[in-house]
């Protein structure tokens, strides 16, 4: 296996990912059903026991409600496989006639389907039902995400539309065995599929592709020939 050069390609599309959701503010309401105040619900890039963790342990550093988002796998995705031979030449040097001689090749990118959990945990159902109606009506099924291709691959497209399909499910748990000293949390929990992309490594062009052909082309008169070409 060769040192592939890391493109940032999962980084990148989790950032984006975290940012198209990571607009959520929550209303807390008075009795008579008046916004008294605003909080902004904090999404953190890691799985829910370590949330928790740092909520338990940190004397509640995390203050809720927050939104654990965590990768639980990577697959390659079939459906979308382009020929192993597909690919795109990119020319990269000239010679002393300003003609392009050397050439990388750039082959297909490899589909993936990453896998994302979320979790969502709030203090209070309000909170709870707020940043659900926050992200279900825009995830019918699903939400387009776009990132840059890496700066490495020199293309006429630049940007990547990825599709995020939303599971279409959200589980509940509530508390049940509670400490008198430890503040009531529920937790709602749903998965996302990422239909992304990742980048092989390009091979450097050793200038023996055949990119350029200069021809010269003459009407020949050759004796016998005549009757061949009438």
């Amino acid at each position: 296996m060769k040192n592939s050069p890391y493109f940032f390609e999962i980084k990148d599309i989790m950032t984006q990912f975290i940012a198209a959701f990571n607009d959520v503010t929550i209303n807390r309401y008075n009795k008579d059903r008046d916004v008294k105040d605003k909080i902004h619900a904090r999404y953190v890039y890691a799985p829910k026991q370590r949330v928790l963790h740092d909520i338990v342990n940190k004397n509640q550093h995390i203050t809720l409600p927050a939104i654990a988002v965590s990768i639980n796998g990577i697959s390659r995705d079939s459906d979308r496989v382009f020929n192993k031979i597909f690919g795109t030449y990119m020319h990269t040097g000239l010679d002393d006639d300003s003609i392009n001689t050397n050439s990388d090749f750039m082959p297909a990118p490899i589909p993936i389907d990453i896998s994302v959990n979320m979790s969502i945990l709030a203090r209070y159902q309000t909170d709870m039902d707020q940043i659900l109606s926050n992200f279900i009506p825009y995830n019918n099924p699903y939400v387009i995400i776009s990132w840059k291709v890496p700066s490495d691959f020199v293309t006429d497209v630049q940007e990547i539309r990825t599709e995020v399909l939303w599971s279409g499910n959200i589980s509940l748990t509530y508390p049940t065995d509670l400490d008198p000293n430890t503040p009531a949390r529920l937790s709602g929990d749903t998965s996302f599929t990422i239909k992304s992309w990742l980048f092989p490594h390009k091979n450097k062009g050793d200038g023996k592709n055949i990119l350029y052909v200069n021809t010269d082309f003459q009407t020949l008169s050759t004796p016998g020939l005549s009757g061949f070409y009438s």
